[in-house]
């Protein structure tokens, strides 16, 4: 082997190990992977061989650089050059890297991708343990943390993508390894599973049951006692899921108004805001509602006092939520009735009763049916992920039929966002979020034409698909596709 052949493959087995890892914990290591990719790429100085490999590959090639050439054609009628330029650079591996692995005579056969696969989902797992020690630490610190600080180095939606796929694949590698060490796969699956319902994760909770299913319909050709346990465990976690869905539904959408009083036991007079409608599982807020005895009380027990700040907040908006929670009134008397548990929780953030000792799962599932029902009943979706990703995705679809045929171009897509938010009452402030959803993203910059040319590579893509990890590759469109619906 010429030398510059073996350096080359020295620098293309090094890139893509280091762009698998640096996936979960580096934008820095991932831009280098590219780099080595593509230096080796070019170190092989082979340009025959890869004119012949075009030939061979052709088909594959066209579909994967048409998916980023649709972005470049929505170039042709943006105002906005610098805001798609920076889009295009962050969508170019898109077509980067199937030139690199369509056109090099480096093959990769089985052993080296499961390697790779094997680093990428391992990267994740370190990641994700990395993230929940922190958090950990910082919270025994009295430090209050969004749980998405659990993803330390990328957004906790793209950890949780990549710990899917460790999912699955870790599900796969059980079913068709022979080694006894295979069962050490089963403390990933555990790992991840738990992971995703301390991080209260709603994609990785929305996929897991969908990759569970898909897994089960793979292993039932070859393991049926196996596919039968599995479909028992699942009935059962669903159904049990679905009885907690029904209690949550009735305690969040119920009406429970108390009796409306004159005075506090003390004698102070209530400040009753009857016509503020919001509610905590179906108790009105600001109904029997004495401020000063609340404040007065609650400084005498907490060491975060009444109008300490708190995630944005005061510490009273955190009391006042759960103690509405709780059927109490808004005073002394309500205050006091609070156990150290409940104080302790109140001092680090807990709003509702049903958060404390809860499974983070159906804790989860309560602030999704509470965060509908803001939306819903009371038109607020501001800091709300559920029902704000609705509007986002409602006001992507307006711009869509507004400019149907060739969309408003691949930069003028955040210009067209702020645009069309400040014709919506519900976004009086600055607002520029896009639809997360890739879909309607890619309709409304590039019109009807595009998306249905990138639906059409996407589904021809799947169909040229002709290797023997095809329980892999189904699981990676899978998740990939999906995950497009909300990010």
């Amino acid at each position: 082997m010429p030398n510059n052949k073996k350096i080359a493959l020295y620098f293309f087995y090094a890139g893509l190990c280091g762009l698998s890892i640096s996936i979960s914990v580096s934008k820095f290591g991932t831009s280098l992977g590219m780099i080595l990719l593509s230096f080796a790429w070019f170190l092989e100085w082979n340009w025959k061989e890869k004119i012949f490999l075009f030939k061979k590959n052709k088909l594959i090639l066209l579909l994967s650089i048409s998916l980023f050439l649709i972005f470049v054609l929505g170039l042709l009628h943006s105002q906005n050059i610098d805001y798609a330029m920076n889009d295009l650079k962050i969508k170019a591996p898109i077509m980067i890297l199937p030139v690199i692995f369509g056109l090099s005579n480096i093959t990769l056969d089985r052993n080296k991708i499961m390697g790779v696969l094997i680093l990428f989902s391992a990267s994740a797992v370190i990641a994700s343990i990395i993230g929940f020690i922190s958090y950990q630490i910082e919270l025994n610190q009295g430090v209050v943390l969004d749980l998405r600080s659990m993803s330390p180095f990328i957004s906790l939606i793209r950890l949780s993508l990549i710990l899917c796929f460790g999912y699955g694949f870790s599900l796969w590698g059980i079913s068709v390894l022979n080694s006894k060490f295979k069962w050490i796969l089963l403390l990933f699956i555990i790992w991840i599973i738990y992971f995703f319902i301390v991080s209260q994760s709603l994609t990785g909770i929305v996929l897991l049951p969908v990759i569970s299913i898909y897994f089960l319909f793979f292993v039932l050709k070859k393991d049926l006692k196996l596919a039968i346990s599995l479909c028992v465990i699942i009935l059962g976690l669903l159904t049990r899921i679905g009885i907690e869905i029904k209690e949550i539904s009735t305690l969040v959408l119920s009406s429970k108004d108390l009796k409306i009083k004159k005075t506090t036991l003390n004698g102070r007079k209530y400040e009753h805001a009857l016509d503020v409608p919001f509610r905590e599982n179906g108790h009105l807020i600001y109904d029997n509602y004495c401020e000063k005895e609340m404040r007065q009380e609650w400084n005498k027990i907490s060491a975060k006092k009444y109008d300490h700040p708190c995630k944005g907040f005061n510490y009273s908006a955190v009391l006042i939520r759960y103690l509405s929670s709780r059927g109490l009134g808004k005073d002394s008397v309500g205050v006091s009735k609070l156990s150290q548990l409940e104080i302790d929780a109140i001092q680090n953030g807990v709003t509702n009763v049903y958060y404390i000792n809860r499974n983070p799962l159906f804790k989860r599932i309560h602030i999704g049916f509470m965060e509908v029902m803001d939306a819903y009943q009371f038109k607020r979706y501001s800091g709300r992920s559920i029902a704000s990703r609705f509007i986002y995705a409602a006001t992507g679809y307006q711009i869509f039929k507004d400019n149907f045929w060739f969309g408003v171009g691949t930069g003028d897509v955040k210009d067209a966002f702020v645009e069309q938010y400040k014709k919506n009452r519900l976004f009086q402030k600055y607002c520029d979020k896009r639809s997360h959803n890739q879909f309607i993203t890619i309709a409304l910059s590039e019109g009807l034409f595009g998306i249905v040319l990138f639906v059409g590579c996407l589904v021809l893509l799947y169909k040229r698909y002709m290797g023997s990890l095809n329980y892999l590759f189904i699981l990676g469109q899978t998740i990939l596709l999906i995950s497009m619906l909300w990010e």
